[in-house]
């Protein structure tokens, strides 16, 4: 399969990569003053519209990686570079609009509020953003509707089976419209048939809104649908060469 992602419509040609990361680098320190070395020198560009799963062992930094790529942890070194603005140097609420403008979470856990209701939880971003209350909860409807769950727009999260929750957690990560979604482990508390109406959702959304996604995954199918395999090694991202994607239908 080509690397080379077409064109997505409405995007400017000169619009900025919706992320970039330079030299990421990120460490702890051990209680006997060691340095525990979780990335080291991670370079990623994503395009507009591309697909990108990341694989590895567990252990190996995934989730890490992702929320530094999203503004959600900071690394102790190099650059992250959201839509053209640069993360470095951000206060909390300069962060946290940054991420609400461009960039969707969707993680292992839906993370939804038990008190509110499918329909308010998906609506939360946009009302954090200042969209007025009519309509975010517009917004949010149409992203449950599109997600299936058109009939539980009042139910609770506890009222809606795992799979509902998720799609629930999807339509909150897209009721800004960015241009990133980030997704870690999205579908590994489900089971295998939930799991697949789950994946297919993500790529069915990202195709129609022309979205970019990077997904965490140890899922090989799902990793195999994306358009660049990368795996992360002993802190290292390159490529994943022993989970290439599947070639093109017409290929012999």
């Amino acid at each position: 399969m080509s690397d080379v992602i077409p064109p997505v419509p409405g995007v400017p040609p000169a619009a900025p990569n919706p992320l970039e990361a330079r030299a990421v680098e990120k460490s702890y320190t051990l209680g006997d003053g060691r340095p525990l070395h979780i990335l080291r020198g991670v370079n990623l560009t994503v395009h507009h519209g591309e697909a990108v799963a990341v694989v590895g062992q567990s252990g190996s930094g995934k989730s890490t990686l992702l929320h530094i790529l999203g503004g959600l942890d900071r690394p102790s070194a190099g650059e992250i570079v959201l839509s053209g603005e640069r993360v470095a140097g951000q206060g909390s609420e300069g962060l946290a609009r940054i991420r609400n403008r461009a960039v969707g979470f969707v993680f292992q856990f839906h993370h939804l509020l038990r008190e509110f209701t499918a329909l308010e939880n998906a609506a939360m971003p946009a009302l954090v953003a200042g969209v007025a209350g009519t309509e975010a909860r517009d917004r949010a409807e149409v992203l449950l509707r599109a997600t299936g769950l058109g009939s539980r727009l009042d139910h609770k999260p506890w009222q809606l089976s795992g799979g509902e929750q998720q799609r629930v957690a999807v339509a909150r990560a897209l009721v800004n419209d960015p241009p990133l979604l980030l997704a870690d482990e999205p579908s590994g508390n489900l089971d295998p048939e939930t799991s697949e109406g789950l994946h297919d959702l993500l790529f069915r959304i990202r195709e129609e809104r022309g979205l970019s996604l990077v997904l965490v995954t140890h899922n090989r199918e799902l990793a195999r649908r994306a358009n660049r395999i990368l795996s992360l090694r002993d802190g290292v991202l390159e490529d994943g060469h022993d989970l290439e994607p599947p070639g093109d239908p017409d290929e012999v």
